[in-house]
């Protein structure tokens, strides 16, 4: 190829900034060009010869430091390149990367024209920290090393925006470019955190973001980009056991991408069909947490698998059997804690189990008989029943080992589980332990009784205010 630094010198007082890629697979034959000359035949460049030539080209009037320095970098990176291995190029990748995210720090500087340039980094950087992320062990290095570091040059360009208040924008094609990609920087940061095991850390983002917009609606933005962000942002709220917040995020995030297409096309799609499964994955598990009943025949045409395994659970908790609820766990612990769902299941659902098991006993024993009590014994071996004999730990027993499962469910706790329900409003009574009762208001209509679990979460934990511009 016949190109030389002095083409590239003309190159980039064009602006013909794309040139600046770090992927070889793009332009491997530019880059190859320019390290025979920054290296060929006894007139090697070293690191203060290729500063000098950058300055000697007075690249906007030399009055750019920082674009100075991120060309230099460049050049270091054409010249000292490994095609073959990334972990000998990862300082010089990772040096014009950060360098490159410098100049998009100061906004009195003709930085617009990079942002693609950057767009086009971070697409190749973030696979590249996560391929040597994968050998931390054998590199000596600490986990999750390459990734953070790459976290901290993103969050160094999210903490430079800032809105315009005095411009009312109301198009996306009307903001600045740094704008336009502010909601894919803070996509791509609390991916990072998640994938980093840090996902504590996007409160921080999710925070900023809205004060940080000068859009007047968050649907201007780009509607894949709507989507990622409900979908992160119901997950940090599942994490932080926000359940009804992170099932409406969760829900839209569904219902934005059944938007895009329609359920005959889905199989045409794959990067749509790969979305919708991977948000269903979490949609299910948290509905059923606030009682939500799912039509597994429509899940089975977007996820045959997940609708039937998360079916079997459905009615398992729908019947109250708690013995198959902790079995089903067991099965499926290894991926629900993959995806950080184990926990947060393991709390909440036996209560949500027991919850639909005195709902039965009231409508069969009392509703049936046109009482407005429950005694303690039928609850116990109601309890018994659904627990299991083998599947609970007796303090009688020293040859039972206690689990997560078995540790804490006994039939003897009716008086435990009937007071909890109570507290949670999911059962409207009171209790009597000297009568061995629970007794309640006298009605023919269950729902008076034992409300639905989302109308109690709704009134006990309403939804974030914060959310609100997010419909708009």
């Amino acid at each position: 190829m016949n190109y030389n630094l002095d083409t590239f010198a003309a190159d980039i007082h064009d602006q013909n900034y794309s040139l600046l890629s770090l992927n070889l697979n793009n332009n491997g034959s530019f880059v190859a060009a320019l390290q025979k000359q920054l290296m060929g035949n006894g007139t090697f460049m070293d690191d203060k010869s290729i500063e000098l030539f950058v300055e000697g080209q007075s690249f906007h009037g030399g009055k750019w430091t920082r674009f100075n320095i991120m060309i230099t970098s460049f050049l270091q990176y054409c010249r000292d390149v490994n095609p073959w291995s990334s972990w000998d190029s990862s300082d010089l990748i990772f040096k014009f990367y950060s360098d490159l995210n410098n100049c998009l720090l100061n906004d009195t500087y003709p930085c617009e024209p990079l942002v693609p340039v950057f767009i086009e980094a971070t697409e190749f950087i973030i696979p590249l920290a996560k391929r040597l992320d994968n050998h931390y062990i054998s590199l000596k290095l600490k986990k999750h090393q390459f990734l953070s570091h790459t976290s901290m040059i993103i969050s160094k360009l999210f903490n430079s925006i800032k809105a315009n208040n005095e411009v009312v924008v109301t198009t996306f094609q009307q903001l600045p470019q740094k704008q336009q990609i502010l909601l894919h920087l803070v996509n791509k940061l609390n991916n990072i955190y998640f994938a980093i095991e840090s996902p504590q850390l996007c409160s921080n983002i999710f925070k900023n973001f809205k004060p940080k917009c000068s859009i007047e609606k968050f649907s201007y933005f780009p509607i894949n980009e709507q989507i990622e962000y409900r979908y992160l942002l119901g997950r940090y709220y599942l994490l932080n056991a926000r359940i009804l917040n992170a099932f409406v995020q969760l829900d839209n995030t569904f219902r934005l991408l059944l938007s895009l297409t329609s359920l005959p096309t889905v199989n045409q799609t794959p990067q749509l069909s790969r979305n919708i499964k991977r948000v269903l994955g979490f949609l299910i598990p948290t509905g059923l947490l606030i009682g939500k009943r799912f039509r597994f025949d429509i899940v089975s045409h977007f996820h045959p698998q997940l609708a039937n395994e998360y079916s079997s659970l459905q009615q398992y908790i729908s019947t109250g059997n708690l013995q198959n609820v902790n079995q089903w766990m067991k099965q499926n612990q290894q991926k629900l804690l993959e995806k950080n769902l184990f926990i947060i299941l393991v709390e909440k659902l036996p209560m949500v189990t027991y919850k639909y098991l005195i709902q039965k006993l009231i409508v069969q024993w009392s509703l049936s008989q046109g009482f407005n009590r429950l005694p303690y014994d039928l609850v116990t071996r109601a309890l018994g029943l659904s627990i299991g004999k083998d599947d609970y730990y007796s303090l009688d027993d020293s040859t039972t080992k206690i689990t997560i499962y078995n540790g804490i469910h006994s039939s003897d706790n009716a008086e435990n589980v009937l007071v909890t329900l109570i507290n949670l409003g999911y059962l409207r009574g009171n209790c009597f332990p000297s009568m061995r009762l629970c007794v309640f208001k006298k009605t023919n209509n269950i729902n008076d009784i034992m409300p639905s679990i989302e109308e109690r979460i709704t009134s006990m934990f309403p939804l974030n205010d914060d959310d609100v511009w997010l419909d708009g």
